[in-house]
């Protein structure tokens, strides 16, 4: 008996605390910053909007075209500021939705796009900005979501610029100069309406690709 009045206080626990994502909107971002350092460097990242505010780190690499890509690069190479964080590369921290608030590890996806970049002809550092989009998804979980379920999901769209630095590192034997990556930090700003119809409009053809996948692994 005591084991069913356990099952059912944690169920209860976790529809009180849960926010639904089938009928609410995707949280739209409105600033902050999403920073990654380094050749192997994972997420940082801080996120706000109306009445919600989320901190994470400690997370992997993920897929950042920009530690691969720029491992070298050359002058005239085209490369991208796409990422995508999965998993454990979300790592973990604090979530404040609607003034509840929750603290534990991530899972979930981060996407980010844009256009790809030329990288010019110099021999110094450089300092790059682009033009970037978001989609994402975010599970909290007590401890790591690999342990125990998650009790706080929700979406979330964005966009802003993208600076990325690239470190000169001398020339090749043709006199191309040669880059490496140092850093990316994607700053959020207030996205245009049109940018928000167009970012919802991806994210519901996204999850319903997901949940298309999943009946048919069910058949």
């Amino acid at each position: 008996m005591t084991r069913i009045f356990s099952a059912l206080c944690t169920l209860l626990l976790i529809s009180v605390f849960t926010p639904s994502t089938t009928h609410a909107d995707p949280l739209v971002i409105t600033g902050g910053t999403l920073t990654i350092e380094g050749p192997v460097g994972g997420p940082d990242f801080i996120l706000s909007g109306n009445n919600f505010f989320v901190t994470g780190s400690g997370g992997d690499r993920g897929a950042v075209a920009l530690q691969p890509g720029c491992g070298p690069c050359l002058s005239g190479r085209l490369i991208s500021v796409h990422a995508f964080f999965s998993g454990s590369s979300l790592g973990g921290g604090s979530v404040t939705v609607d003034g509840m608030s929750f603290f534990g590890g991530y899972s979930g996806t981060f996407t980010l796009t844009g256009p790809l970049i030329e990288v010019p002809f110099s021999l110094s550092n450089l300092t790059i900005t682009t033009p970037f989009t978001f989609v994402g998804n975010l599970n909290v979980c007590p401890d790591s979501c690999v342990v125990r379920p998650s009790v706080f999901s929700f979406s979330m769209i964005g966009g802003g610029t993208a600076t990325f630095d690239l470190i000169f590192s001398g020339v090749n034997s043709q006199g191309v100069p040669i880059f490496n990556f140092r850093n990316v930090t994607y700053n959020f700003e207030v996205p245009e309406p049109t940018s928000i119809l167009l970012l919802g409009a991806g994210l519901t053809a996204l999850s319903t690709a997901i949940r298309r996948r999943r009946r048919r692994g069910e058949l």
